[in-house]
């Protein structure tokens, strides 16, 4: 039997310059967005760098299967697997018959996967966002590759000191 094929999503927050996080860490607290996370990312099997699953430990849940792209072959991560590549993600995802491996950082993990990307599940938080350090940045993406097919819109309330939107964008197979 021929193993399901995954489409690969990157899920990200970032502001209107494609910042992810300065050198203090994500400068947004946006709860409607950390909902969306967590809803989207449930149960699923999820691809991060190093660094990204370090800062999460302690927020996997049961039905997540982490995998941590590393090149130090001596890494084993306390729960899920360390991989050396984003095709070799790809494989284990597909091999274990699981639909979809999300993306979720950091910027160098984003980069390497974006040639792989089906979908892009992007929060734009309405806002530039100095910084007088270290910058992560999204990869830019060619526009014309890309299809929007969903979008919220969020105003500015009580929990949120920024607009944002949520965006689904899926890509163009010509």
């Amino acid at each position: 039997m021929t193993p399901l094929k995954a489409i690969v999503t990157l899920i990200a927050a970032m502001d209107e310059d494609r910042l992810l996080a300065t050198e203090h860490g994500i400068p947004w607290k946006l709860p409607q967005d950390t909902t969306h996370f967590r809803n989207y990312t449930r149960d699923k099997w999820l691809l991060l760098g190093r660094h990204t699953f370090a800062e999460m430990r302690g927020w996997f849940r049961q039905g997540h299967t982490p995998l941590v792209l590393t090149s130090q072959r001596s890494f084993a991560p306390e729960i899920g697997r360390a991989v050396a590549s984003v095709p070799q993600a790809i494989a284990l995802t597909e091999q274990a018959g699981q639909r979809e491996l999300v993306v979720c950082g950091g910027g160098q993990v984003y980069q390497a996967a974006m040639p792989y990307a089906d979908q892009l599940v992007i929060t734009r938080v309405h806002h530039r966002f100095p910084s007088d350090g270290k910058r992560v940045l999204f990869p830019a993406w060619k526009a014309e590759e890309w299809r929007e097919t969903e979008r919220t819109d969020f105003a500015v309330d009580s929990e949120h000191p920024w607009a944002f939107s949520i965006v689904t964008l899926l890509r163009v197979r010509w």
